[in-house]
């Protein structure tokens, strides 16, 4: 028997799935204070360490909690608020409207309130995208990991960018926050120019942290890229922004062919994309991560998603939530079978990766977290389970209980 120092827990389950490794019936995890030192067959396990408690989990799949790529918690309160399949430059004007009639109170209460319904739907760790930076300091501790990506963005003025990049840089040499990671977000190329885009990226490379954007998302941003008109070019022109660079390339041009994006960058959204950004994107598989938000997609009526690109070269594909300005709920099962009407090719296994290993990796923490492995976080939920254990990943994906997180 193995002897150590700390708190030891042994958690047993009907069936163990690590992720990593192929599901484990009658499995066991063993955590020390905090973290998993072992994963595999309860009889194997039992008798190696001396435990502090021991719990017997019962009919369930046990699994690494889930992780959200992307989503807005400031927008929460929206929710059914802004009316599905209006054109997108609407949306962004109805949503404008909202928000200035909130506080940062509502907004903190927002993200509060957001972080809780997805914990309760088995997520323990989001990438938010956080438009107010400031909240980070009234914001409390929540259950779940929350990695701030911080963004910014010069529509208004070249001032609102720099302001916007000064703040960045302060979070990112403190990170001091508990169970919090920072990123950093210019919001999308027809709000953020290309100097904003090159020195968010040289900050991101500087503090070693992910780089997240909205790209690609509608086709109104690309007729304004490439044609010079439409409801988002004439939205932004009567705004006073200047448009003079506009008209020439699609959005993905812009930022790939100025080398605007670096290694590891997270792509969200990525739906409309032109036969010559298929042949920039075909051999960087391994440059980028696709974020999906499946629901916020259907919220829109857009074409269907060209998963088929993405998985054929080599691109991780993640699922995001988005906000509850565009979609009715923050539930990453949900999402997941959202997926699979998308893309029933695709196995099960496949899509849920797209909730615990790929999203884990994006933000440097493969082998941390989305995963049961000797060394991760032991972030795990429960799924009851009673059928046959080739259908383990299936009934995860099917599941409609709120899981039991550990």
């Amino acid at each position: 028997m193995i002897s150590n120092d700390g708190l030891i827990t042994l958690y047993r389950a009907r069936y163990v799935m690590p992720m990593v490794e192929p599901l484990i019936e009658d499995g066991a995890v063993i955590i020390r204070d905090g973290i998993i030192a072992a994963v595999g067959k309860y009889q194997d396990l039992q008798g190696r360490y001396s435990f502090t408690s021991s719990h017997d989990l019962g009919e369930v799949i046990l699994m690494p909690g889930l992780i959200n790529a992307h989503a807005h918690l400031d927008y929460t309160m929206m929710r059914n608020q802004l009316a599905p399949g209006t054109s997108f430059t609407t949306w962004i004007q109805q949503l404008n409207k909202i928000k200035s009639s909130l506080s940062q109170q509502d907004f903190l209460v927002a993200i509060v309130e957001g972080a809780q319904e997805l914990y309760s739907w088995g997520c323990t760790t989001i990438c938010n995208i956080e438009s107010f930076p400031n909240l980070l300091f009234k914001l409390p501790e929540l259950p779940l990991r929350l990695y701030q990506f911080l963004e910014v963005m010069d529509v208004r003025s070249e001032e609102q960018g720099r302001e916007g990049l000064a703040m960045m840089e302060s979070f990112l040499k403190k990170k001091t926050r508990a169970r919090c990671g920072f990123g950093v977000s210019p919001h999308a190329p027809y709000t953020s120019s290309q100097s904003l885009y090159r020195s968010a990226a040289q900050l991101a490379q500087k503090y070693e942290v992910p780089l997240c954007t909205h790209l690609a998302e509608s086709q109104e941003e690309n007729e304004m890229f490439t044609q010079n008109r439409g409801l988002l070019f004439e939205f932004l022109y009567n705004g006073g922004y200047e448009m003079s660079d506009y008209g020439f390339q699609t959005p993905l041009q812009v930022l790939l062919k100025n080398n605007l994006l670096p290694r590891g960058s997270m792509l969200v959204h990525m739906n409309v994309l032109s036969n010559q950004d298929r042949l920039l994107l075909a051999p960087r598989g391994h440059d980028f991560s696709i974020v999906h938000c499946p629901k916020t997609h259907r919220f829109f009526e857009r074409p269907p998603f060209d998963w088929k690109f993405f998985y054929h070269h080599k691109y991780p594909l993640l699922l995001g939530t988005d906000s509850l300005a565009s979609n009715d709920s923050l539930n990453l099962f949900e999402e997941m079978r959202s997926m699979v009407a998308t893309a029933p090719e695709l196995e099960p296994e496949a899509i849920l990766k797209m909730v615990t290993l790929h999203p884990a990796a994006a933000i440097g923490m493969k082998g941390r977290l989305g995963e049961l492995s000797s060394g991760a976080f032991a972030d795990m939920i429960t799924i009851p389970f009673l059928g046959r254990m080739e259908n383990a990943s299936e009934s995860v994906i099917e599941n409609r209980l709120f899981p039991k997180v550990i």
